[in-house]
């Protein structure tokens, strides 16, 4: 059966290689007529624009040469069209007188259609002549005649030819392809019956031990290791059915030492993440506290501190000064050491509870008031730095919803940044009054020509701990605390807290705050 099915797949494959080359013959053939079509629809083309070009009338200059590039362009693709074929033809054994005549015909149109080239360009420099007549009359002769030959009536004749050697390689293609079926046809009806004969015999020498093997095989795929084959049968399906066997009493002892072991493992895994987790969890919550109170502690006491020492220093400095002024730097330290122990005493219930909640003592008051005792810290900071404060405040009451304390608190953080990023020498300016853009607000703006954000940074100045790359250049020490607390606190109290900046220009920071019903109205 394999012999054949050899032989008769060696006489299929000759069949379907002459088919292909007859298909493939008759490709260059219709190809080559159509090649002749389109060089003779070209040089029709080029003789209308002669003519044309000739008379005066509308023509586009440069179609001339185109024209003629395209019909070399053309007799260019039938010449390699041309080799083609004739190796074909020989490769098939067949041969013909075709080709040299084609050649030849090629070859006559390829001069002819260089001679074109001084002509057309003579009809561009020239334009339209009285005499259209004789001139066209010289071209023509270029157009149809060649080596003595009539250019016209020859591609003609090439091109009724080509279409007769078209319609013989289809012819032939058409045969070879029915050849190929018909063998392939026979070769199928043999081979199938050959198939059905031994399929029925080995079907039914073969039926009950595959059967056999089959249930086996769902049975393991269904883990299903106790199922085992019967003992009996053919020499080779008795050995298969014994190591089968042997192999699943292997398999199910492992899988009952593994199930064991893997059962045990998964209790000591499970037990052993949880106690990961749970520490890892505490660790980390233990970790973030720590930092965020040390980084509040740190802040949030540096600047009641600066300013207790700077109202001591100024007291301190040159002479005996009056009762009233000692007694006023005095009152000004006092305050500073309550607002630090109020500190305190917030940082450590933000730890003991490990959330951010500061109890805000709301009530109607003038923003002045906290506006003026932050003032008064600031001043002794920008005198100990050469800086001057500048300081415009309407006089008139600016009634808030708000803890007094920390509104003095917000705006001690946000003059002390002004302040501590300014250069010696420099101004900070601070103007308060109601927002002239949003009715019913108040607005504090205050304004430095220090260092700046640059743009990339600026969406990140309220992140807690962030520091610019300039601001920490220019002030080591920071935390990178202040800006966060003071848009959290004025946010509870209703308010915003925002910054526009250029490292060119400064930096301005604005805190807003909703006036209360009735001044809001009036505003």
């Amino acid at each position: 059966m394999a012999s054949l099915a050899l032989a008769q797949g060696m006489l299929a494959g000759w069949n379907a290689n002459r088919a292909e080359h007859q298909v493939l013959r008759g490709r260059v053939a219709g190809d080559l007529q159509s090649g002749f079509w389109e060089l003779s629809a070209t040089k029709q083309r080029l003789r209308a624009w002669s003519l044309r070009a000739l008379i005066g009338a509308d023509h586009a200059p440069g179609d001339g040469e185109m024209l003629r590039l395209r019909m070399a362009a053309t007799i260019d693709r039938l010449q390699r069209l041309s080799a083609e074929a004739d190796r074909m033809d020989r490769e098939a054994g067949v041969g013909s007188a075709e080709g040299p005549a084609r050649d030849e015909t090629l070859a006559l149109l390829e001069s002819s259609v260089v001679a074109l080239k001084e002509p057309i360009a003579e009809i561009n420099r020239r334009g339209p002549t009285r005499d259209a007549r004789t001139a066209w009359a010289a071209i023509e002769s270029v157009f149809d005649r060649g080596a003595g030959r009539d250019l016209r009536e020859l591609l003609n004749q090439r091109i009724e030819t080509e279409a007769e050697i078209l319609k013989r390689a289809r012819a032939a293609a058409d045969r070879s392809l029915e050849r190929v079926a018909l063998m392939t046809t026979a070769t199928a009806v043999l081979l199938g019956l050959t198939a059905l004969v031994l399929a029925f015999y080995f079907a039914r020498a073969l039926r009950r031990p595959l059967a056999e093997m089959s249930a086996v095989a769902k049975a393991f795929e269904q883990g299903q290791l106790t199922h085992r084959m019967p003992a009996g049968g053919y020499r080779e399906f008795a050995r298969f059915g014994d190591s089968i066997n042997r192999m699943a009493e292997e398999l199910l002892a492992r899988r009952e030492q593994e199930a064991g072991a893997r059962a045990q493992l998964e209790v000591q895994v499970a037990a052993r993440t949880r106690e990961l987790e749970a520490a890892l969890g505490e660790l980390r919550q233990a970790e973030t506290r720590r930092r965020q109170l040390l980084g509040d502690i740190s802040h949030e006491l540096r600047t009641p501190t600066t300013a207790i020492r700077g109202e001591a220093e100024v007291a301190l400095r040159g002479g005996a000064k009056a009762a009233e002024t000692y007694r006023e730097a005095l009152s000004r330290i006092s305050q500073a050491s309550r607002q630090m122990g109020t500190l305190i005493e917030d940082l450590l219930m933000m730890a003991r509870s490990d959330a951010e909640v500061l109890y805000l003592d709301l009530t109607d008051l003038d923003a002045n008031a906290p506006l003026e005792e932050a003032l008064a810290g600031a001043s002794s900071m920008a005198r100990q730095r050469d800086l001057k404060l500048s300081v415009a405040v309407d006089p008139a009451p600016a009634m808030v919803r708000g803890d007094g304390q920390r509104l003095q608190q917000i705006m001690a953080l946000l003059l002390d940044n002004a302040l501590r990023y300014s250069a010696r020498g420099g101004k900070v300016t601070v103007t308060a009054g109601p927002h002239p853009d949003a009715p019913g607000t108040w607005r504090l703006r205050i304004a430095n020509g220090g260092v700046g954000v640059a743009p990339e940074d600026l969406p990140r100045v309220f992140e807690r701990g962030f520091r610019a790359a300039n601001a920490r250049a220019h002030r080591p020490d920071g935390t990178g605390l202040g800006l966060s607390i003071a848009r959290a606190l004025a946010e509870r109290q209703g308010g915003t807290v925002s910054l526009e900046s250029s490292e060119a220009e400064g930096t301005v920071a604005t805190l807003s705050l909703p006036l209360t019903g009735a001044l809001a109205s009036v505003a």
